[in-house]
């Protein structure tokens, strides 16, 4: 499925703050160069954000990175209800180097760079949602200041979670030569039968060796980031493709139909016959 782009309108402002009501949400799978919050403050239905699936209802808060595809489709029971929702989009250069430069502003900063990974406060506090609707109304400097509480406050949330519950599918490597390339190599071959063995020899590491330097490297096993390298590929093969779920585990790697349901459901959530059902809102025509 091939996501449209689209142009955020700003008018007169560093960034868009609006209120945001219809039956469902218009937008098909899109996405746009802003970072993108979105309060729920009526509704329910399906969030596809990437290739990550999940859901979303009233009270709850997505934060979405730049450049990454998503779509909210309002469940079928729902289509008669207006649905309501506050949005907020900028670009994280907005300010200039701001974010990056203003040592006050660091975990902002690392806030809005995990958002390419989907990230979501269920149910949260009705302050912030107090102040994202203060931000909507104001305007000049206020405005400026009540974006940057906003974020702070949205940061300091403890509730603050990854959609995906292994967000490190493209894993930024603070790491060696040696394991940078074992995971490029992975990244490339995971559909293969991997040996660890044949993995380490590529590193000029024994098997035990690769293993502590990779987990230490990536705070992920070798294992384990193979296997969340394929269920990210199933995901996109559940969504865009036909072939089974039986072949598309197959295709992607895993040994076993019972290997691919249960490592599928350990980092989505919901088993790939419950993904592909929750995603066919996306592709019905």
């Amino acid at each position: 499925m091939k996501a449209t782009a689209e142009n955020v309108d700003r008018m007169d402002r560093s960034f868009a703050a609006y209120e945001f009501q219809s039956k469902e949400f218009e937008h098909p799978y899109h996405f746009h160069h802003e970072t993108e919050l979105v309060f729920i403050t009526k509704g329910q239905g399906v969030v596809l954000i990437g290739n990550t699936a999940s859901y979303f209802d009233t009270g709850d808060i997505f934060f979405i990175g730049s450049d990454v595809p998503h779509r909210f489709n309002s469940e079928a029971n729902q289509k008669q209800t207006p649905l309501h929702s506050y949005i907020l989009q900028f670009n994280p250069c907005c300010f200039g180097s701001l974010f990056t430069s203003a040592p006050e502003l660091t975990r902002i900063a690392r806030m809005i760079s995990h958002s390419k990974h989907g990230l979501v406060i269920r149910k949260a506090p009705k302050q912030l949602f107090l102040q994202m609707k203060a931000l909507i109304d104001s305007s000049g400097v206020s405005s400026i200041i009540k974006f940057l509480q906003l974020l702070a406050e949205v940061d300091k949330s403890t509730q603050l979670e990854f959609i995906s519950a292994q967000p490190n599918s493209e894993v930024e490597v603070l790491s060696t030569t040696k394991i940078h390339a074992s995971i490029e190599w992975i990244n490339e071959n995971y559909h293969r039968d991997i040996n660890l063995e044949d993995i380490a020899l590529r590193t000029s590491m024994n098997k035990n060796a690769f293993c502590r330097a990779f987990k230490s490297q990536t705070g992920n096993s070798p294992m384990n980031y193979i296997n969340n390298v394929r269920v990210e590929a199933a995901s996109t093969l559940l969504l865009e493709s036909k072939q089974g779920i039986a072949e598309i585990g197959f295709t992607v790697g895993f040994p076993t139909v019972s290997s691919f349901n249960r490592n599928f459901k350990q980092l989505k959530g919901v088993s790939p016959g419950m993904y592909r059902k929750m995603t066919s809102v996306f592709t019905e025509s």
